[in-house]
């Protein structure tokens, strides 16, 4: 319940953090408002004195104006009075009135000169002082965006890692689904082996190769989960492959020779019209060395066995290598693992190499005793064992390229191509895990399950001749006989 309630709280915070958000920003805006109406006002009202200044500058010039004609007026009576009477007295008067007006005139202009200075500079500090107000509020407004914006981004964030983390969860909970089933299969099947274990010899090689299944499904699992411990369950990944490899080849001359190499030998033996020599780097000075063919048998079986042994010791080794270079993230000098100066890819080219020798021995065994193991249907076993070591490494191949190539991965190629890889192991494991059921049953190593095979194999064939070729004579009994004898 906590897990699920935790993200609806982070969304309830996250709305009343916005909804402040917002509120912080409106009140803003109406103290910016108030602010501008404000000093709107000021410059209205400085503007209003300003004209009622000139108003009462205006009436005092015409007061001055209607002062100077009474002033000439007063001459033109004064010149009359002058002409007719003298009267200093009257003269003298009249120039104080003309000194106090020139001087009352001067100060008023003085006085509307200083006001029309100061209304000028407030003026412009009224102006500069709203722009540095609008200029702190778009700071404080663009501040508020990008922290609501950095919030909401955080909120997005946070709402798609939830959503990658349920999508990873079930991811994790199909694959570990998948990987149960086969583990519980792999050990039904095993224990099915153990309760009728009538050749250890055989067996025993059987209950290693099915183990394959569960240590693959497991090993990528917990890689799916622990990205850090990916390598180093990679590493016991290959070395269990290398031994399968192996094991695969022990199993079938356990199945011609009970244990026996010498009786392997001697199946070559009878089989030697078939055999193509090995291999040498002598064989064109000495085309054929072998005195015998028994002793040419024996070749191909050390060059088969050489061949499997070959990606036991090279398989774990690349491997290893691989590792280490991985660790100390050395790539070569331009740091792409496919560059020729990369020491990646001559390891991978190595590793390629050794699965195609490993490949082509196990087949050359195969056609060599093909008929003798055929009760045993060996091919449909080796493919299943082909499926699971060759099959893994070229899927995941195909799908690094796919993640390089195309926009599939997202943000981390590596992370998602090895993700996925592990994912489709896990199913695929169960997939393998019931084809190994049916290619490696319980009843093949019955007592009398070979002599019942051949039995039936050898009567559908004298029912055959006997409806298409009526005229051939053909011993039956006598062949059953042979057949017992050689057994």
């Amino acid at each position: 319940m906590a897990s699920e309630g935790s993200p609806l709280m982070g969304k309830s915070n996250n709305k009343t953090k916005n909804k402040e958000v917002a509120k912080g920003v409106r009140t803003n805006r109406i103290l910016l408002g108030v602010l501008f109406a404000a000093l709107v006002g000021c410059a209205v009202y400085y503007q209003i004195a300003l004209m009622r200044l000139d108003t009462r500058l205006h009436t005092e010039e015409t007061k001055t104006a209607t002062l100077g004609k009474i002033v000439k007026e007063h001459e033109v009576v004064i010149q009359r009075f002058n002409s007719s009477v003298t009267n200093a007295d009257v003269l003298k008067h009249l120039n104080q009135l003309e000194e106090q007006m020139n001087i009352s005139r001067k100060h008023l202009q003085e006085k509307i000169s200083s006001l029309e200075v100061d209304v000028s500079e407030q003026l412009k500090k009224t102006t500069n002082e709203l722009a540095l107000s609008v200029a702190k509020a778009e700071r404080e407004i663009d501040a508020e965006v990008k922290m609501v914006k950095k919030d909401v981004e955080s909120y997005v964030r946070t709402t798609q890692d939830q959503f990658s983390m349920e999508n990873s969860f079930m991811i994790y909970q199909l694959a570990m689904t998948f990987m149960l089933l086969s583990c519980l299969i792999s050990m039904w099947h095993m224990t099915a082996h153990l309760r009728k274990f009538n050749q250890p010899i055989v067996q025993r090689k059987i209950l290693a190769i099915l183990w394959m299944c569960p240590i693959y499904a497991i090993t990528s699992w917990f890689s799916l989960i622990f990205h850090q411990a990916e390598p180093y369950l990679e590493v016991l990944k290959d070395f269990y492959e290398a031994y399968i490899i192996y094991q695969f080849l022990s199993f079938c001359i356990a199945v011609l020779g009970k244990g026996d190499r010498s009786a392997v030998i001697d199946l070559l033996v009878k089989r030697s019209d078939h055999l193509s020599p090995p291999f040498r780097f002598d064989g064109l000075c000495n085309p054929n060395p072998y005195e015998n063919d028994r002793a040419m048998a024996e070749a191909v079986l050390l060059q088969c066995q050489s061949f499997a042994m070959q990606f036991v010791f090279l398989r774990p080794t690349t491997t290893v290598a691989l590792f280490l270079l991985e660790e100390f993230d050395y790539h070569g000098p331009t740091g792409d693992n496919w560059d020729y100066r990369s020491p990646q890819l001559y390891i991978i080219g190595i590793q390629n190499l050794s699965v195609f020798v490993a490949f082509t021995g196990l087949l050359k065994f195969y056609h060599a005793v093909d008929q003798e193991l055929a009760w045993c249907r060996p091919f449909a076993k080796f493919l299943c064992i082909k499926g699971v070591v060759f099959m893994t490494f070229w899927q995941g191949l195909a799908i690094s390229i796919l993640a390089t190539t195309t926009d599939v991965g997202g943000n981390d190629e590596e992370k998602w191509a090895r993700s996925a890889q592990n994912f489709l192991i896990c199913l695929e494991m169960l997939l393998f895990s019931i084809a190994h059921f049916y290619t490696f049953p319980t009843s093949e190593w019955e007592p009398e399950y070979r002599s019942q095979y051949e039995k039936k194999k050898s009567f559908n064939r004298y029912n055959c001749n006997r409806r298409f070729l009526p005229g051939s004579k053909i011993n039956y009994e006598a062949e059953e006989k042979e057949k017992h004898q050689e057994n």
